[in-house]
């Protein structure tokens, strides 16, 4: 999730037009309808293009301005109490166990029609 990485690297994050239906007053599509319609290649492609063009142009002026670079830095070392290992760092692995042992999904036909299914008992190492 990019909330998580952003303590941890910088990030970009945009917010971007897509096409969308009007509806009934008082009658609000489901949100999955907008997801539906974000995945339109001919609205998508030349979002990501320019998307990438933005990030590569952020990533130049960066490399040039040293000012910034020492700028975003103090702000690492302040945040995280000293840098890597500081006071107030966290680190970005878990500081357990991470849940590894479940198996990847298994697709599946149904009556429905090809579905995936997650087997929630571990595996036995």
């Amino acid at each position: 999730d990019y909330t998580d990485m952003s303590w941890h690297t910088p990030t970009a994050r945009f917010y971007v037009a897509r096409p969308a239906l009007r509806s009934e007053t008082g009658y609000p599509y489901p949100a999955w309808v907008m997801n539906a319609l974000g995945g339109i290649s001919a609205t998508i492609d030349p979002m990501v293009i320019c998307a990438s063009k933005t990030v590569a142009l952020a990533a130049l002026r960066l490399l040039e301005d040293q000012t910034a670079r020492d700028a975003a830095m103090n702000e690492f070392v302040a945040r995280t109490g000293g840098g890597i290992g500081g006071s107030n760092w966290i680190a970005p692995l878990c500081d357990y166990e991470p849940p590894i042992h479940f198996r990847w999904p298994e697709y599946v036909t149904t009556p429905r029609g090809r579905d995936w299914w997650i087997p929630s008992i571990p595996q036995a190492k």
